[in-house]
């Protein structure tokens, strides 16, 4: 996720983040992959990208959206994470509020008795910066190989100027309609994990 902007005073309230983005299978293994890693390097100019390691937990929100707390290896600092966006294909608006976590194992715990686990995503990914985009390339466990982009809007920028850059972004990337997802990597895992009973 985008990274936050402005730092407020005490007492303000903080405006949500916002960016637009568009999740792709990638269906051809891992050959497909490294086709689509080649295309970041180039467009990037970054050779290697930045590996993420991620381990999701994700907690009922009974007002709906996404609460996850998202375990990053050292020296990165854990996040919590609340994100709202339509389960449509396609670029879409997402809504989301973060903050780091020093202590996520304890976190863990009070979130998991206050409000219950649904369950742990895990991931490596590699992340290539392009102008505001963010383009992941994950490897997503018990899934398969994927595909993200995240455009970080700035304040003054609509939805639609991120979809254009969205759009160009699935065009130079070769994403066909048919693999773009609807809703989030946890949520094809779910279904997996249920029709696998």
């Amino acid at each position: 996720m985008c990274e936050p902007g402005i730092q407020l005073g005490a007492g303000a309230v903080p405006a949500d983040q916002r960016n637009v983005e568009i999740k792709a299978r990638i269906p051809g293994g891992s050959e497909d992959f490294e086709r689509r890693l080649d295309i970041a390097r180039k467009l990037t100019g970054d050779s290697q990208g930045a590996l993420i390691v991620q381990r999701d937990v994700f907690f009922n929100s009974p007002q709906g959206g996404r609460l996850k707390l998202r375990y990053l290896q050292a020296p990165a600092r854990s996040q919590l994470v609340f994100y709202d966006r339509p389960d449509v294909a396609g670029p879409k608006l997402s809504k989301f509020n973060k903050i780091e976590v020093d202590e996520p194992a304890v976190l863990e715990k009070i979130l998991a008795q206050s409000n219950g686990t649904l369950g742990v995503l895990a991931k490596e990914r590699l992340l290539f910066i392009h102008g505001q985009t963010r383009i992941h390339l994950d490897d997503v466990k018990d899934l398969g190989y994927y595909m993200e982009f995240e455009v970080c809007l700035r304040p003054e920028q609509t939805l639609e100027e991120g979809q254009v850059i969205a759009d160009e972004l699935t065009k130079t990337f070769e994403i066909e309609q048919k693999d773009l997802m609807t809703g989030s990597y946890f949520d094809a895992l779910r279904k997996n994990q249920g029709d696998a009973k």
